[in-house]
């Protein structure tokens, strides 16, 4: 007969396993403006005024109190953002953009060395500033007590920025150096071609370096990519000059063969088609532009999906600019408010877990890196 037995202290008891922790569920959070054009018509009326009243010189803190109200109505999850940017830093940035953009107008009518060294100068400051700039603006706005910043290094700004500054300078450098060879400025013409790669290094730039607390984003895309938002965009391009030529057919057709109605309707085409191609291409290349560049960055834990439509865009900025134009320029505030709360909208943010604990895995950066107004690098020079 058999016995059951306890078992021997020698005999190994079954490995016990550990369910491993669930993975963080994602978390779709969305972007809320509490402002309303109202309410920021009443600052930039104030604004206006205040800068008329000083000569532009109040305009540095009304960049500053325009931010800060942008900012603090923006809300993620409960909290809102803030921006704490020193408006002298602002006029600083402004003071010396007038002084740059004035010697590159005026330099070559003092003699043709005094210009050469303008835009050579020109052509070393702007990579230098346009990194300043973004490390003013974003070092000095934080979520949750938390900064964003931006450690893109001088030489990679060089390399973002200084080619397509050089073709656009050399142009018209080369007509002001040799008014009698005025073919000469055709030359940087073909490099124009490279002008999406340009435009995507910059975006690069701008996005692969940016900083949350001490995190830092990634961010990857072809430059290749960006020529079909170009190659689109000169077809919309086409599209509005062939409207305006239409019209400008059948106008020319009513009004006879009148040199001065001939003469209208020629700079009318021109307005006409200059302002079609900008509620066209403008909207467009903003719409596919962001929605690549939002949606290929992320921080560890948090992914960013950019759904802006472009058409619904294009209608919008149409709108605002019919409105604008009607209202002779009053309706700008409540323009500025309705592209910024369209923006929002269609930009998602995916967090994996909660967005508090995602804040709490994030340290604040100490030194330099972290305030750009400190160290001298922060000029903003946007307006």
């Amino acid at each position: 007969m058999h016995t059951l037995t306890e078992p021997s202290a020698d005999v190994a008891a079954p490995p016990v396993f550990e369910t491993p922790a669930a993975a963080p569920q994602p978390r779709p959070l969305a972007l809320g403006f509490t402002g309303d054009g109202r309410e920021y018509f009443r600052i930039w009326v104030v604004n206006l005024l205040l800068t008329l009243a000083t000569f532009g010189i109040y305009s540095a803190w009304a960049k500053v109190r325009r931010l800060q109200y942008f900012d603090r109505n923006t809300h993620l999850a409960g909290a809102s953002f803030d921006f704490h940017g020193n408006p002298r830093a602002v006029l600083a940035g402004r003071l010396l953009s007038v002084v740059l953009l004035a010697a590159y107008h005026y330099a070559f009518g003092f003699s043709a060395t005094f210009g050469v060294v303008v835009v050579v100068i020109l052509l070393l400051a702007f990579p230098y500033l346009m990194r300043g700039a973004l490390r003013f603006r974003l070092g000095n706005t934080s979520y949750r007590g938390l900064s964003l910043g931006f450690d893109g290094s001088v030489a990679q700004a060089y390399l973002a920025w200084l080619p397509p500054v050089f073709i656009f300078l050399a142009p018209g450098a080369l007509l002001a150096r040799y008014p009698e060879r005025p073919a000469l400025a055709a030359l940087p013409v073909p490099l124009y071609l490279l002008w999406p790669l340009m435009h995507a290094r910059i975006r690069h730039f701008q996005h692969a370096h940016l900083l949350f607390g001490d995190q830092h984003a990634s961010y990857e895309v072809k430059g290749r990519r960006f020529y079909r938002f170009y190659l689109v965009g000169g077809g919309l391009g086409l599209l509005a000059a062939f409207c305006a030529g239409m019209a400008a057919g059948f106008a020319g057709a009513a009004a006879g063969n009148g040199s001065n109605a001939t003469m209208f309707i020629a700079m009318f085409t021109g307005v006409a088609t200059a302002y079609l191609a900008y509620l066209l291409i403008g909207p467009y290349m903003v719409a596919r532009v962001s929605n690549l560049a939002w949606s290929s960055t992320r921080f560890p834990g948090i992914r960013f999906r950019s759904t802006l439509p472009a058409r619904a865009f294009m209608k919008l900025q149409a709108r605002n600019a019919l409105l604008t134009v009607l209202s002779l320029g009053l309706y700008r505030p409540f323009a500025v408010v309705a592209v910024y709360r369209f923006r929002l909208a269609h930009l998602h943010i995916e967090v994996d877990g909660d967005i508090d604990a995602a804040a709490s895995r994030v340290a604040t950066r100490g030194g330099a890196a972290g305030d750009s107004v400190a160290d001298g690098f922060g000029i903003d020079l946007s307006w």
